[in-house]
């Protein structure tokens, strides 16, 4: 089963576009599974633990994931689109409490939807698929580090997106993040623009 690429959206976006059939079409283009960034307005839990972000955006978290999320904090959402009564919603996967150094996530969001929009693919289309079939092999060897397995992409690819890599490696974006952050760190990759990646020779 494909694992659908989690795009970082504003929060208004997921209520002033259409969802058809648990997608949010923006720019035409339809995708499943969104990244959003906004502060808890308000909480309620019945047999589903729901979230009210900025703006009427509502997060639905149905295996209780988040108890420990309070009004006022600003989380990082990963998520599927869904629906319920015409009412558009996103289903928690994952989500990060983003309380420190609040602005720069906001500005650093902003900046990352700016960069990856270009990107988007409308995912009701079949994906094209261009990666040779010895790397996808290794690539999903459950034995191979992630990290190693994310510097082996980098490395047989030469150069990479941000996104491309994502849907190759096939981990959560939180954890691509951290192994991005420490092979910057380390010296062995670099980045010629923002958002791609290349070894360093």
């Amino acid at each position: 089963m494909r694992r659908w690429t989690a795009y970082k959206i504003r929060p208004e976006e997921l209520l002033e576009n259409e969802v058809v059939d648990n997608t949010l079409i923006i720019e035409g283009k339809r995708i499943h599974r969104v990244r959003v960034l906004g502060e808890v307005k308000k909480i309620s839990e019945t047999s589903i633990l729901t979230f009210e972000l900025e703006g009427g955006v509502v997060v639905k978290d149905f295996e209780k994931r988040g108890r420990d999320i309070g009004e006022g904090d600003l989380i990082d959402v990963i998520g599927r689109i869904g629906q319920f009564e015409g009412s558009p919603y996103i289903s928690l996967e994952l989500y990060k409490v983003r309380n420190e150094e609040r602005e720069k996530w906001r500005e650093l969001r902003e900046l990352e939807i700016e960069i990856t929009r270009r990107y988007m693919e409308d995912e009701g289309e079949e994906p094209s698929e261009d990666y040779s079939e010895s790397i996808i092999e290794e690539v999903y060897r459950e034995e191979t580090p992630k990290k190693d397995m994310v510097l082996k992409v980098i490395r047989e690819r030469g150069s990479i997106e941000y996104e491309e890599l994502l849907k190759t490696v096939n981990i959560d974006e939180y954890e691509l993040d951290k192994i991005l952050e420490e092979l910057l760190e380390e010296g062995y990759i670099y980045e010629p623009k923002a958002g791609t990646y290349k070894m360093v020779e």
